[in-house]
């Protein structure tokens, strides 16, 4: 009898255990851990890059140190985890990464399946860079054109799907530009600001230019599981600190990204709420 409530006991404070961990929720973990992981891209100029001495750059890099500092303080540590549209989410969901910053648009599809931070920048859609004696006028002339894209791109769709375009889709932009340049696409289909910037290489704006401009604006914002209210409070209050600070400002003009209403906004509205 003394064997089998010995038994019993062990079983109790081992589901004891279990039930403990499940209630523990990510903030505690994090700070428990003293690291914030990271999902951030490292192929993505302005938003997340490595320069010519091999550092990781960019706009999302320096919002993600700051969320660091603010949620765990000055001891506390960062750890970036590269991914790409392809596989961010999953690797979230999977508990690899705590949070994604990486140019992920709010969508009530994605909506479903992680909750979204609050929004610190506003992306044009999707931008087409041609060669400059191109003939496309309008998104319907891109009818039966192979365009480059990259996977995950939530506009691929709808370029498929409403315009009749071909993606031809990769999975980052090293890719990406060889394959345009090889002649395996007519154009690229792609976020603005990143392809602005590659305009910025004398060698492609000599014979590039951005044939059409966006059809859609979509706010860009974090990523992180669902059922984590703690934690997304922590990581909201620290973006809207970001913002009044002057971070994501200071970040548009380091990386030549030009001078946002929507930045300049997010900035004063968090200044005026006391942050």
């Amino acid at each position: 009898m003394l064997e089998v409530l010995k038994k019993l006991c062990v079983g109790v404070v081992a589901m004891a255990s279990v039930s403990a961990i499940a209630m523990a929720d990510q903030l505690e973990d994090v700070r428990g851990r003293g690291t914030l992981t990271v999902g951030i891209k490292n192929d993505y100029m302005p938003f997340g890059f490595l320069d010519r001495e091999g550092n990781l750059k960019g706009f999302e890099i320096d919002l993600a140190e700051a969320v660091a500092k603010k949620i765990l303080g000055p001891a506390g540590k960062i750890e970036f985890v590269p991914v790409v549209a392809s596989n961010r989410i999953e690797l979230l969901k999977a508990g690899r990464i705590d949070l994604v910053l990486a140019t992920l648009g709010e969508t009530p599809e994605r909506a479903r399946v992680v909750d979204f931070t609050d929004a610190y920048y506003s992306m044009a859609g999707i931008v087409l860079l041609a060669p400059k004696e191109t003939t496309v006028k309008t998104w319907d002339d891109t009818k039966g054109r192979k365009l480059c894209g990259v996977q995950g791109n939530m506009f691929n769709r709808i370029l498929s799907e409403k315009y009749g375009a071909q993606p031809v889709l990769f999975s980052g932009t090293s890719e990406l530009f060889n394959a345009f340049k090889d002649g395996r696409c007519e154009g690229i289909a792609f976020d603005g600001p990143i392809l602005q910037q590659k305009l910025s290489d004398p060698d492609w704006a000599g014979k590039y230019k951005i044939a059409l401009e966006t059809f859609s604006y979509i706010p860009i914002a974090g990523g992180v599981r669902k059922g984590e209210p703690a934690f997304l409070e922590a990581v909201n209050k620290a973006i809207r600190s970001a913002a009044a600070d002057g971070v994501m400002v200071n970040a548009e003009k380091n990386y030549s990204m030009g001078t946002s209403d929507y930045v300049t906004k997010r900035a004063d509205d968090a200044k005026a709420s006391g942050f």
